[in-house]
């Protein structure tokens, strides 16, 4: 039913129709990109270039959680593929009004096609937003203890023991599949018995789903390695943060560098304008004068460097691997359903 939409010019229409509405959204935030430009003209180019480095390295850290993740499951996943479908998700998360739904599609049924169940791809979703929580609490945490960074730890110790709480609860699913599966079937046939459905309603979707969750039945030590590259990826965009600030003149905090960084993070999850554009920057600024004891002139700089590395570069670059693998060399895959 869904086979007109494999044809090559449907997906140059759709192209056109995204790149159309991206230009319509970001019409009132062109004023970003020419101070953007301004600020680049006017930085250290040493700095800029290791800015731009670690960009790449985060991008780079990323997919190594995935092809840990996936390959720990026994699913198939090339570096090369995980990078790729890495920088073209990204650019549909970061720039497009609900693009982070639309990225986790694209990741979803591209794992699918690579030959992981929907099992697996479901799973690699839930734990690999996990492990990124987890690793941006943990820098919270050294911030505060070793960087000597102002803030109560109690929440970002209570986040940590949160998250591990549920990393575990994951694991314990996996290696005791048959109770699992018994639980949900016990509590779906008392659903349908209070709604006067019938008792089995529903009930063989859940057949053979301890097959299923044994296939992410994985060592907590391989979960512990992604955890390591989601830690990895979240301190090489710190680097950049600091280098763009050193490139624009200041001299920043390290632990009010990285706590600028988490806060701005945890603003841009909500996603109210493509790429978190305002609310990131004024958290990102603010932050930075306020933690970084860094002069607003500078802050205001350095935030717009920045984000014009990884935010508008990084998109830029994910949309031209979008259209090369998944547009120009699309039409010429083989039109086949993914496996799962």
């Amino acid at each position: 039913m869904w086979r007109w939409l494999r044809s090559p010019w449907v997906r140059y229409g759709l192209v056109v129709i995204v790149l159309a509405v991206l230009a319509y959204v970001l019409r009132d935030n062109a004023h970003f990109l020419r101070e953007g430009w301004v600020a680049l003209q006017r930085a250290d180019n040493r700095y800029i270039a290791v800015a731009v480095l670690f960009t790449a390295i985060t991008m780079i850290f990323q997919a190594e959680m995935m092809v840990s993740l996936l390959h720990s499951t026994g699913a198939p996943c090339g570096r090369g593929r995980a990078n790729a479908l890495g920088l073209a998700a990204n650019s549909w998360s970061a720039t497009l009004p609900g693009g982070p739904a639309v990225a986790a599609a694209m990741i979803f049924r591209e794992q699918m096609a690579w030959g992981a169940s929907a099992v697996v791809a479901s799973w690699y979703m839930v734990v690999s937003g996990l492990l990124a929580a987890a690793g941006m609490a943990l820098l919270g945490l050294i911030a505060v203890f070793f960087l000597g960074a102002s803030v109560k730890p109690l929440t970002l110790v209570a986040s940590i023991v949160a998250l591990v709480a549920v990393l575990c609860a994951v694991s314990w699913a996996a290696r005791n599949p048959a109770t699992v599966e018994t639980k949900l079937t016990s509590a779906l046939r008392w659903y349908n018995r209070r709604v006067g459905s019938p008792e089995d309603r529903w009930t063989d979707k859940l057949s053979g789903l301890r097959t299923q969750l044994r296939a992410v039945d994985i060592p907590l030590a391989r979960l512990g390695l992604a955890l390591l590259w989601s830690t990895l990826k979240w301190v090489a965009e710190i680097v950049c943060l600091w280098a763009c600030v050193v490139a624009v003149g200041g001299e920043p905090d390290v632990a009010g560098v990285t706590l600028s960084f988490l806060a701005a993070k945890l603003v841009g999850q909500a996603q109210i304008t493509p790429g978190g554009l305002g609310p990131v920057d004024v958290m990102l600024t603010s932050t930075l004068v306020a933690l970084g004891g860094i002069p607003m002139s500078l802050a205001v700089a350095a935030a717009i460097v920045f984000r014009m590395l990884t935010f508008v570069l990084l998109a830029a670059v994910g949309w031209v691997v979008f259209l090369w693998f998944w547009v120009i060399r699309g039409k010429n895959r083989a039109v086949t359903p993914p496996p799962g």
